[in-house]
């Protein structure tokens, strides 16, 4: 599957909800064959919009606000991507919601997927689960990635500028207060 195909992607409304682009962006990506893909580029209106959108849904419901534990983000390298990604076979990454530590704060694991959104080395693992021997490393198993589990590295502060910058305009992709971000 080496063909490449470009599109428009997806831009925001005033509100900063998603909504399909004419605009041609400037990516290409591997074309899966199927009509439905997954990780669409975006503008970056619609990253911002998307972005005020979760931080005004934290401000509006605090209890939500505090299971996240001031974790916003997390940060992952290009060389932890492209491990999962080198896998033969790997067409997709999913990302898993995780607490690698007993201080209960959150992270994402990461794991391949073929192109049928299967795990790579499914089978190996079953088999691993069945014979209970899950926590016995082998050379051959699948990668996993973790990374994270603190505030998403030094984002916190570009991203309250880039915001307080939009609201001095009065744009509607900034009404979240992100004051209390750490």
């Amino acid at each position: 599957m080496s063909d490449q195909m470009s599109y428009a992607g997806y831009a925001c409304n005033g509100h900063g909800y998603l909504e399909p682009s004419s605009e041609q962006l400037d990516y290409n990506m591997p074309f899966t064959g199927e009509k439905e893909t997954y990780g669409m580029p975006v503008t970056v209106g619609a990253f911002f919009g998307m972005l005020n959108n979760f931080y005004n849904f934290l401000q509006t419901n605090p209890e939500v606000a505090d299971a996240f534990q001031d974790v916003y983000s997390i940060d992952f390298s290009k060389a932890s991507l492209l491990r999962l990604l080198s896998q033969e076979g790997c067409e997709y990454v999913r990302f898993h919601f995780a607490i690698p530590e007993r201080n209960q704060r959150f992270s994402l694991a990461a794991q391949g997927l073929d192109a049928n959104q299967e795990q790579i080395g499914y089978t190996q693992l079953l088999k691993k689960a069945t014979e209970n021997s899950m926590l016995v490393a082998d050379p051959s198993d699948p990668g996993a990635e973790e990374r994270g589990n603190g505030k998403g590295g030094k984002g916190i502060h570009s991203l309250r500028q880039i915001f307080e910058a939009l609201k001095s305009h009065n744009s509607p992709l900034a009404t979240a207060d992100l004051s209390h971000l750490k």
